[in-house]
């Protein structure tokens, strides 16, 4: 129904379902997904790239609502904010919230500025007591990778800025995250090596929202459909996929 669409209907039918024209995005200072300017309190980064493709052509004003991966769906179900992008769909989350297709994907890797790097070609040989792991609380570091990297030492923090700290300092032999955080963190830094373990772990990234909102999740879907047929998805992942040398 929505692909029939022109973007004149499409911004009309966003108007009935968003009645004051505005949508609240919650925002988690951990770029590549959102990054902040402490100095003009504007959002950049990937989420906010694709969330002003999808409302692109309308009447919708963005707001950002500041929030923690750890406590998302606590903010989408209290009615904090509307939607929260870069969220990944898990069994545990989808009993509390909603989510959209796919917004994109990902590999979960690890970094790290230790010289000799076989021990981290595989995932069972980084599960290992003697390894110290660090990474973001509710990411999909933690929800997905952690119960099977039980034997792993775990250091869980509430931000990207932390989390690179444990590393830096020695407190972490190395920090799980996904290949796009690490491919921004070596191009800022110029240290590191990010290593994609086998088997290797994908996982698709999506858009969360609050369950009773079946319109805004149908509207959504349809413009996220549209949006990776005409390669609008793939440019703005590109551009932090394989960021600039």
């Amino acid at each position: 129904m929505f692909l029939a669409q022109s973007p004149a209907q499409a911004g009309e039918e966003i108007n009935t379902i968003l009645p004051d024209h505005v949508i609240r995005v919650g925002a988690v200072n951990a770029p590549p997904w959102y990054q902040k300017d402490l100095l003009t309190n504007q959002w950049t980064g990937l989420v906010p790239d694709v969330v002003q493709a999808i409302f692109k052509n309308t009447d919708i004003k963005i707001e950002y609502v500041d929030t923690q991966w750890g406590t998302a769906v606590a903010g989408l179900q209290s009615n904090r904010f509307d939607i929260l992008g870069g969220f990944n769909n898990t069994p545990e989350r989808a009993k509390a919230v909603d989510f959209t297709r796919p917004m994109g994907s990902h590999q979960m890797g690890v970094l790290t500025l230790e010289k000799e790097t076989q021990k981290y070609q595989r995932w069972d040989t980084i599960n290992t007591s003697q390894t110290r792991l660090s990474a973001i609380d509710g990411s999909a570091a933690v929800t997905l990778l952690q119960p099977q990297l039980d034997k792993a030492q775990w250091i869980i923090v509430p931000d990207s800025d932390n989390m690179q700290l444990q590393m830096e300092s020695g407190r972490a032999d190395a920090i799980v995250t996904n290949d796009i955080q690490m491919a921004q963190y070596i191009q800022k830094r110029h240290q590191g090596t990010m290593i994609i373990p086998q088997p290797v772990k994908e996982q698709a990234t999506n858009m969360g929202l609050r369950k009773e909102r079946p319109e805004l999740q149908a509207w959504l879907n349809g413009r996220l459909e549209q949006l990776d047929k005409d390669g609008t998805l793939k440019k703005i992942w590109q551009k932090y996929t394989h960021p600039a040398k």
